[in-house]
This record gives C-alpha cells, structure tokens and sequence, in this order.
C-alpha cells in the first residue's frame, strides 16, 4: 500500500510540474518521498482515555444491551416452489391448510404466497419467480 501511494504521489507531482512548466529535480522528488514516508503521531494516550464515547445509546444510557436473548431473530428456511389448489409444496413436501410444517402451522394460501403462524410468530413465504416465462413441455 506505501509504494502504490509512493508511486500514485510521485506521478501526480511529476505530471503536475510538467503541466506548470516549473523544473523538479531528483532531489525534490526524495525530499517529497521522505515527507510521506514519516510516521504519523496519532492520539496520546490521556486524549484518547478523556475522549468522549462517539456511540449513540438508547435513553441516552451508556452500557445498555441493544439487545437480549428473547429479541433474537430466528432463521427459518422455508422454500414455496408449488401451489395448487389447496395444496402447497414447501422444502420438497405438499401440504393442506392447516397442516403444520416445523412448528408452523399453514394458515393461509393465496396466489402466490402462503402464510405460516406459530403463537405469534408470523411468516409469509412467496412462490419464486422463475427466470425464463418460456413453458417447456417435454413430450415422449
């Protein structure tokens, strides 16, 4: 990372004293380099232990959890590939209204989606669209 900005600093100087039609020589160029090879201080240690907390916390307390175990998000992996009638196949397997499907039982069935509940646990799964429109019927 140094050389590619060693090299991008040196071209941007080189062609910017052309353009100017000022003289550079080698010497202000190593002089440039060595301007950008020295270190940078950064903060002191009692600025950085004084510093202010840049985050932003809820009710304007510091340390409180932003979330808890009974917030956390669950992952289901439901996949809707076919729907007929009252019949949909979700993750390889048909199922009717009201059958129950890990925990989840089938509460509604529309055209293209198909609603799951648990207690009050909601979630609606959508048929995937396919890439192609084009209908293929394969005849023996």
């Amino acid at each position: 990372m140094g050389n590619k900005l060693l090299t991008r600093a040196s071209i941007i100087i080189c062609s910017s004293t052309l353009l100017l039609g000022a003289e550079i020589t080698i010497n202000d160029i190593d002089r440039l380099v060595n301007d950008i090879k020295q270190e940078r201080i950064g903060l002191k240690e009692e600025e950085i232990k004084t510093a202010k907390d840049p985050f932003i916390y809820p009710n304007g307390r510091l340390g409180t959890v932003l979330h808890s175990a009974k917030a956390k998000k669950r992952r289901y992996r439901f996949v809707l590939s076919a729907i007929v009638n009252d019949r949909v196949k979700i993750n390889r397997r048909w199922y009717g209204l009201n059958s129950k499907i890990a925990g989840f039982r089938v509460k509604k069935i529309g055209r293209n989606d198909v609603l799951l509940t648990r207690n009050d646990e909601k979630i609606r799964i959508f048929l995937k669209r396919p890439k192609s429109k084009k209908i293929k019927l394969l005849v023996k």
